[in-house]
């Protein structure tokens, strides 16, 4: 008996956490949102790893994320995400386009990864 409560208190633990982390995942994906519709990219940079901030300085997310802005307008709507091979993809709607978000997140729910592609 003991050990049927030891089982369900650990499944119970582990389905809270699972859920926990995909709303921190979108709650992100929201935030990114609301920075990008604000034009406040250095919050938006703010969002990355600084592994990957060793790879794209803030100048060139800025200057990315205004040509994405500017081609396309502003985030109308973003859906949950899906998973595939560690990568975190969000259904996004633009004034102008529908897209992808994709995002790879490292172990501090930090992004390692992200671009904008063309929807599946």
């Amino acid at each position: 008996m003991k050990k049927l409560i030891l089982v369900l208190a650990f499944l119970t633990f582990s389905l809270g956490f699972s859920q926990t982390e995909k709303i921190s995942k979108l709650d992100i994906a929201n935030s990114i949102k609301t920075a990008f519709n604000n034009a406040n990219y250095q919050v938006l940079y703010s969002y990355f790893s600084e592994e990957y901030k060793n790879t794209k300085s803030l100048e060139q997310a800025t200057a990315f994320f205004t040509r994405l802005k500017n081609a396309n307008g502003k985030i109308t709507e973003l859906k949950a995400s899906y998973s595939d091979k560690g990568f975190s993809k969000f259904p996004i709607t633009f004034t102008n386009k529908k897209n992808l978000l994709v995002i790879k997140y490292d172990a501090n729910n930090k992004i390692d990864y992200l671009s904008i592609n063309k929807p599946e």
